[in-house]
């Protein structure tokens, strides 16, 4: 992660437990990404971020944000 985005993982991590709330943990991505299209079009979060933040609340490993910009 970048310095400063640090600042994010609070963030990122309430976001995931939001998209774990609609799309829990024994769904597959690609059945997660069916449910959560409309939840993040609603809420503005772009989905590929949406299923990265879900995957970190999952894990809490911060690598699986890696590449996304939050």
């Amino acid at each position: 992660m970048r310095a400063g985005d640090e600042d994010l993982v609070p963030s990122t991590y309430a976001i995931g437990e939001l998209m774990l709330e609609v799309a829990p943990a024994y769904l597959s991505e690609t059945e997660a990404t069916d449910v959560l299209a409309l939840l993040c079009d609603q809420i503005g979060e772009n989905l590929e971020h949406g299923l990265a933040a879900r995957r970190y609340a999952m894990s809490g490993a911060r690598r699986g944000l890696h590449g996304t910009v939050l």
